[in-house]
């Protein structure tokens, strides 16, 4: 068990290595505007992931982002301590637009970009603002209204960088649970105890009720007795089922993007360099629970790599909850942790649902994937195409030496032509190949002509040209590319 389990932690960490290699992997935010400031970006971010619920994905970032986007950077803004006209419904110029339906929206002010006009053209209002609707309107109105609300105070200055520095100072000396705890406060920030809303909550919303419970809210956000009590009972069951909020934290770690924002905001909300460093450092990420997306609990993916196991036969036990209690309880290298398996949010649509698993690396540990070795290109010069077909993620290749997955996997590369005349030992120990030798070879190589490169490997230590070979150079058959000629 252990040691097919530990292989498949692995195998999921090599693809989450190549996810977060490079930003355009990840689908980013469509800002309104250039030149929003570090903690605005955070900001739009939470707000669009507080409406990350049985959506696409892409439209929540591209339309939801556009108009949280100018919501964030307009609240930031603004000149009064009153910030609820920003949301209120009965305000003409606020970011909620009560339809015909007598239903809700929320709405940008500035004309729609060319992405919104050429691909939601079904998002653009009669007037051309831009407006997004979301799956769980009533809650996720009163989430961000909330949200909004407890920041727009003197203690954390309409700033979401400024809150989590402060859940951070109070809690730093608490590392064994410091990633948790800032969890555990984005959750009092957006998604406490809000209950269930309708449409005509938000048309009679009470400005009262709000600041009520914004009140309670930084009550126990500021006293830490009762903060870590609440949080012991967070601790038990719920840590588990915090899906946008665990999404959203993530990314503020790990995504090239996010990262950088959040770093940067750190640091200026008086955070060193090396408490930043340590913030986002892998024990810390070890700390981050998978935020149990459907693909996550996707059946094929689950029943095969618990088949054989003791989690075989549990079929009720969330599927996060079974990875950190098998994380805690056996030995796995240190860059492996129970988050990185949200990868199979774009691994099981890609693998599983279309029965690739005569390709796939998992089922390379059994009998399924005889297929697997023939995606290896071995080609540093080329994308990974185990990445690429597993999950979607451009890396550039590592070849063998260099390759995680190959180094766990053991497995037989299929070498190019050129890969095996590079490692022929006429290749390698021909110490007496001339400059004008090595370029023809290049040539030949980039031409294609591998009989033909061949067969100069062969009669260069004779130095002796067939008269076919002079003639295809002779008449510009073949152009340059290769080995290194000074080699």
């Amino acid at each position: 068990m252990n040691n097919k389990l530990n292989k498949i932690f692995e195998i999921v960490s090599f693809y989450d290595e190549c996810r977060w290699s490079d930003a355009q992997n990840y689908n980013l935010i469509n800002f309104y505007k250039d030149g929003l400031d570090d903690d605005t970006k955070l900001l739009t971010h939470l707000l669009c992931y507080i409406t990350n619920r049985q959506m696409p994905f892409a439209r929540i970032f591209d339309v939801g982002g556009f108009v949280f986007s100018e919501l964030a950077d307009c609240y930031k803004k603004y000149e009064t301590n009153e910030c609820f006209n920003l949301l209120n419904p009965k305000d003409k110029d606020s970011f909620i637009l009560k339809k015909s339906d007598e239903k809700y929206s929320f709405i940008g002010k500035v004309f729609p970009d060319d992405l919104i006009t050429n691909e939601y053209s079904d998002c653009i209002e009669s007037n051309n603002r831009v407006i997004f609707t979301s799956r769980f309107m009533p809650i996720d109105y009163f989430s961000i209204l909330y949200t909004l609300d407890i920041l727009n105070c003197n203690e954390y200055k309409r700033s979401l960088s400024f809150f989590i520095s402060k859940v951070y100072e109070n809690h730093k000396d608490d590392k064994a649970h410091l990633i948790q705890k800032i969890l555990f406060s984005l959750h009092l920030l957006s998604y406490y105890e809000i209950g269930q809303k309708n449409h005509s909550d938000i048309g009679n919303v009470n400005i009262e009720e709000v600041i009520k419970r914004s009140k309670e809210i930084k009550g126990i956000l500021n006293n830490r007795e009762k903060f870590n009590t609440e949080f012991k009972k967070f601790l038990t069951q719920k840590i588990f089922g915090q899906k946008r909020a665990w999404c959203c934290l993530r990314d503020f770690l790990k995504s090239p993007k996010f990262k950088s924002y959040f770093r940067e905001s750190m640091k200026l909300h008086g955070l060193t360099e090396i408490e930043v460093n340590e913030l986002s450092g892998i024990i810390m990420l070890h700390q981050l629970e998978l935020p149990g997306d459907v693909w996550n609990n996707n059946p094929k993916f689950r029943n095969c790599i618990f088949k054989d196991t003791d989690f075989e036969n549990d079929n009720k036990t969330s599927f996060n909850i079974l990875l950190r209690e098998y994380w805690e309880n056996n030995p796995l290298p240190m860059e492996v942790y129970p988050e990185q398996f949200d990868i199979t949010f774009d691994f099981a649509q890609r693998m599983c649902e279309k029965n690739n698993c005569d390709i796939c690396p998992i089922g390379h540990l059994s009998d399924k994937g005889k297929e697997f070795e023939k995606i290896c290109i071995n080609d540093k010069d080329k994308f990974c195409p185990v990445a690429l077909v597993g999950c979607g993620y451009k890396m550039m290749c590592k070849r063998q030496g260099e390759c995680k997955l190959h180094k766990l996997l053991k497995f037989n590369t299929i070498l190019s032509d050129k890969e095996k005349m590079m490692r022929a030992p006429i290749y390698k120990n021909n110490k007496s190949m001339t400059a004008e030798q090595k370029k023809i070879f290049n040539l030949l190589i980039k031409q294609g002509d591998n009989e033909f490169a061949l067969m100069y490997f062969r009669k260069c230590a004779k130095e002796n040209h067939t008269d076919e070979m002079k003639c295809r150079i002779e008449n510009g058959l073949i152009e340059g590319y290769g080995m290194d000629e000074d080699d």
